[in-house]
């Protein structure tokens, strides 16, 4: 087994199944490091709102705060967010896609 270090971090280990690797494999192993990377980072940086991030009983000002927050303030260009009401009034917010 191969094993990566982040150094100062934690430890990724990938298995190695002992194949030549082909073009196939490479772009496959590239989009897995990104996608552990972005995690990292994720879990690194505490963000409060990420893709994937779930927030139970808000109210319409937190969801003004998360759209504001991640289009002008960290700047990016798209969010896919799905709000759903709940019995009591208050919202749950999903952020489903930053881009």
């Amino acid at each position: 087994m191969e094993k990566k270090y982040i150094p100062g971090k934690s430890m990724i280990a990938f298995r190695n199944s002992g194949e030549d690797d082909s073009e196939g494999d490479k772009v496959d192993k590239d989009k897995i490091k990104k996608s552990l990377q972005k995690l990292l980072d994720i879990i690194y940086n505490d963000p409060e709102f990420y893709p994937g991030s779930h927030h139970e009983n808000v109210d319409i000002s937190y969801v003004i705060q998360a759209i504001y927050q991640i289009l002008f303030e960290e700047k990016k260009h798209s969010i896919h967010l799905i709000v759903d009401r709940k019995h009591n009034e208050s919202l749950d917010l999903t952020i489903d896609k930053i881009e």
